[in-house]
């Protein structure tokens, strides 16, 4: 067994649905047991931090982390379960990977953030001055009641959905309204450039070190899915829209003269995963053939927009309504679900493998990934029908969405070992979704090329379809991807 063990992973392989784990909800659940509060230590004492709560209390408090700690190792150890094989080689191990990620931080570059930040302020303006002159009036954009009373009352748009209070101008709103009102999409784009500025560009600044270095925090039991999340910032949420959004990425560098950033991306992971685990000789043929899936599938579904492929192809691997497909991409209901009968009729044994992996969890109250990693859904069998399709959805999306997620985990201790053993000065500074980050130094460029995408596409190894890796290199994030 490992020497290194963490009783917060072990409980979120078990219960990885109960959000944001912490020691006192275990100690609730495991031990009966209410542990001293930090909020009560230090938020309702008013104090500034926990540096000012009296020692003899904060000695205590540390003392019960301790303790509790090992308390649960000995209710865990006694489930026989310490040598879970998930948590010794995948979640354990991920731990030094991760730690190494931290330690290394990333490089921003200020001023670019800052020329970012300007271009936004002059689209702010400009687009507000747009919507004045348009309504003849000026009113407060960011506030949603004056919103609407410029669209619903002076304008007359139509109004079709109302919150407790007043007329609704959410984003959906707001999108169906443009297809017909340009005033409704200038609003869009306000709220877009506004919220960038915000919500990335002086939260980034602000995260700055003095030697403008960002310190993201990974975080392994989090997400529903088995994906790793980052905070302070979030970097899984750095915008990969076109335009301006886009161009925060720029700003991402490296922090040595004359190094690059390198970007290894997996290629449409979860449809290979998809193709793998179904079986299905037609989407495998795609990918063994190097075909371009989406345009096999706009063939297959009788449709010459790519752009409806792509969303039937990914949906399905999310159990996509028809509801939910034609909202996607904007298509009446029944297109959608044309389109999703045309996909399984053209790749049968995809709807073959979601069927029984319903009728499998009905019989065993569980999932399970490649890897082996389960996830129990025993109210699969309600008797209430909401439930049961919640419960449904739930276990077509698990094994695809969780085995993809430990390939990229694997990958990345498969590739912290790599630079370790060759003592390699680049460094691997991000993962974000399916995608590693590395800050290169020139040296290394020819050998990170070859062995990384070796690595990470030889985590898995099927007869039928491989996995794909595509790499870029560049003196920034944005052009590395």
């Amino acid at each position: 067994m490992s020497k290194i063990y963490d009783t917060l992973l072990w409980e979120y392989l078990q219960n990885p649905w109960i959000r944001w784990l912490t020691l006192d909800k275990i100690a609730e659940r495991k031990l009966n047991y209410e542990m001293i509060s930090f909020d009560d230590l230090v938020k309702k004492q008013k104090l500034n931090d926990f540096s000012d709560v009296d020692l003899d209390i904060a000695a205590k408090y540390s003392g019960e982390d301790v303790y509790i700690s090992y308390k649960i190792y000995e209710e865990q150890n006694k489930l026989n379960l310490l040598d879970n094989k998930i948590l010794v080689d995948i979640d354990i191990p991920l731990i030094k990977v991760i730690k190494k990620i931290e330690i290394d931080w990333v490089k921003v570059d200020r001023d670019r953030l800052k020329e970012i930040w300007t271009i936004l302020e002059n689209e702010i303006i400009k687009t507000s001055n747009l919507i004045y002159e348009e309504v003849w009036e000026e009113f407060n954009i960011n506030s949603p009641k004056q919103v609407w009373e410029i669209l619903f009352n002076k304008l007359e748009l139509p109004r079709w959905k109302k919150t407790k209070t007043w007329w609704s101008v959410s984003v959906e709103v707001l999108d169906s309204l443009a297809l017909e009102f340009p005033i409704a999409q200038k609003i869009i784009d306000y709220r877009h450039y506004s919220k960038l500025n915000s919500t990335y560009i002086n939260w980034l600044i602000d995260l700055l070190d003095e030697n403008d270095l960002i310190h993201t925090n990974y975080n392994q039991a989090v997400t529903a899915t088995w994906r790793l999340s980052s905070t302070n910032p979030n970097l899984q949420n750095i915008p990969t829209w076109k335009w301006i959004a886009w161009e925060i990425r720029s700003a991402f560098v490296s922090r040595f003269e004359g190094w690059n950033i390198m970007s290894f991306d997996y290629s449409q992971v979860e449809l290979r995963l998809l193709a793998i685990m179904s079986g299905d000789e037609n989407l495998i043929n795609a990918f063994k053939h190097w075909f371009d899936i989406h345009q096999k599938t706009a063939e297959l579904i009788w449709t010459t927009d790519r752009r409806i492929a792509k969303a039937v192809n990914f949906g399905v691997v999310y159990w996509i309504s028809g509801f939910g497909l034609s909202k996607m991409i904007n298509i009446s209901v029944s297109e959608a679900n044309i389109y999703i009968n045309k996909f399984f009729a053209s790749y049968p044994k995809v709807r073959e493998f979601l069927d029984e992996t319903i009728i499998n969890c009905e019989k065993n109250w569980y999932v399970e990934t490649i890897f082996w990693r389960r996830r129990y859904i025993k109210w699969i069998t309600d008797r209430n029908k909401m439930v049961k399709k919640t419960a449904e959805r739930e276990a077509i999306n698990m094994p695809v969405q969780w085995t993809s997620a430990d390939i990229i985990k694997i990958a990345m201790i498969e590739v912290y070992n790599f630079l370790k053993d060759k003592k390699l000065k680049s460094k691997m500074i991000m993962q974000v979704h399916d995608e590693l980050i590395f800050d290169v130094f020139p040296w290394d460029e020819d050998i990170l090329k070859k062995d990384i995408t070796r690595i990470m596409e030889n985590i898995f190894n099927s007869k039928w379809v491989i996995l794909k890796v595509d790499n870029q290199i560049a003196n920034n994030w944005r052009d590395a991807k």
